[in-house]
Parts: structure tokens; C-alpha cells; sequence
């Protein structure tokens, strides 16, 4: 999925506006919660991880998972979003139209099944964004690991396969939120967002809760 983001991206001008933001991190989200968490299940599962796919307990227990996964993997994004802007200039004008860029990301998918809606996540990755901004900021590497340890929680299987595994469930989230972090910069255009998030701030874009 990583391969094909980047050959369509390939041919596309750098991302430049809000929505081209929201649509990003909405794509990056998905992928690394999902390559998380469907990689760790066939390879628990063995030989037997077709049939198990094919079974309806898990299949909701797996959607619970991927749905929870992206939500908790999209507000780690969401700073290391705001580590790429800030390295482009952008401070604290940025964050309202990061925050709304990253609503954007949840709310264009519809309430999962066990839920009632989408607010508590959007309030997560609003809060993220306001405590980052408080702070230098950090290498991107340090970050993931709260969604790294709410994929593992998540993740529809049985403690007893699940081991000891949590450290290494949780450094592939952090891997793989690297890895966005070089798209970033392949595939943003760095000044021009910093331009147009800090613009949605001058029009009035809800401010950030404290």
C-alpha cells in the first residue's frame, strides 16, 4: 500500500492546502494502523490466519481494532505533522488549521459500529496538538508510542499469543511514523501549507482547547 501512495504521488504536485493535508493524513493514518495491525495478526496466526479472517467474532473484534488503531494513530500524526511545519516555519498559527485538518480526517468516515461518534478522538488530537506546541519539538522518532500501546491493546488476540510482544508492536508504529514523516517531505509542500494553515488561523479558525 506504502508503494502504491508513493508511485500516485509520484505524478501529483506537492500537497499545499488544508484539504490536501487532511486527505494525507487521513491515508497515512490508515496505512500504518492497519499495516500494524493486520502484519501482527497473520504472522500470530500462522498458517491458519485465512480461516481465522473468515471468522465473524473476529472480524468485528478486527474492525473494532483498525477503527480505534486509526483514531489513536492519526493524533500521533497529527505531531508529527506539526514537527514537519514547524520545520518550515510554522508555530502556533498553524495549529488551528491542523487541528481542523485533522477532524477532517476522522469525520469523512462514518461512526463506526461501536461508537457513537467521533468526538472524544477529535478532542485527543486537538489536546496532542496544543501540549506539543508547549514544547521544543520532538525527534520524530520518540513519537508513536502512545498509539503504538493503544494498536497492541486493541489488537483481537489471546494474551497468551500476544507474549511479550507489546515493545515490538509499538517500534513499528514509531518505524512506520517515520517513514510518513519522509513522505512529508517528499510530498508537502512545506512553506505554501505553513502559508495556507496560519491563513485559516487569520479567518478565524476555532481556537485550540486549552
Amino acid at each position: 500500500m506504502l508503494r502504491l501512495l508513493q508511485r500516485l504521488a509520484a505524478g501529483r504536485p506537492r500537497v499545499a492546502t488544508a484539504a490536501g493535508l487532511a486527505e494525507f493524513l487521513g491515508a497515512r493514518a490508515a496505512f500504518v494502523s492497519q499495516k500494524c495491525t493486520y502484519d501482527y495478526c497473520r504472522a500470530r496466526a500462522g498458517i491458519g490466519w485465512a480461516q481465522l479472517f473468515r471468522d465473524d467474532e473476529f472480524g468485528r473484534a478486527l474492525d473494532l481494532c483498525r477503527w480505534e488503531g486509526y483514531a489513536a494513530v492519526l493524533a500521533d500524526l497529527g505531531e508529527v505533522a506539526l514537527v514537519y511545519l514547524r520545520q518550515h516555519g510554522g508555530e502556533a498559527s498553524v495549529a488551528p488549521g491542523l487541528a481542523a485538518a485533522l477532524r477532517q480526517a476522522l469525520l469523512r468516515h462514518p461512526v463506526p459500529a461501536h461508537r457513537n461518534d467521533w468526538q472524544d478522538a477529535v478532542m485527543t488530537c486537538e489536546t496532542r496538538l496544543y501540549r506539543a506546541l508547549m514544547a521544543a519539538p520532538r525527534p520524530v522518532q520518540q513519537i508513536g508510542r502512545t498509539s503504538g500501546n493503544l494498536v497492541f491493546d486493541g489488537l483481537p488476540l489471546h494474551t497468551n499469543l500476544k507474549g511479550h510482544d507489546r515493545a515490538m508492536v509499538v517500534n513499528n508504529v514509531r518505524f512506520l511514523l517515520c517513514r510518513v514523516h519522509d513522505d512529508m517531505e517528499r510530498e508537502l509542500d512545506g512553506p505554501a501549507l505553513v502559508r495556507a494553515l496560519s491563513a485559516e488561523a487569520d479567518a478565524g479558525s476555532p481556537p485550540m482547547p486549552r
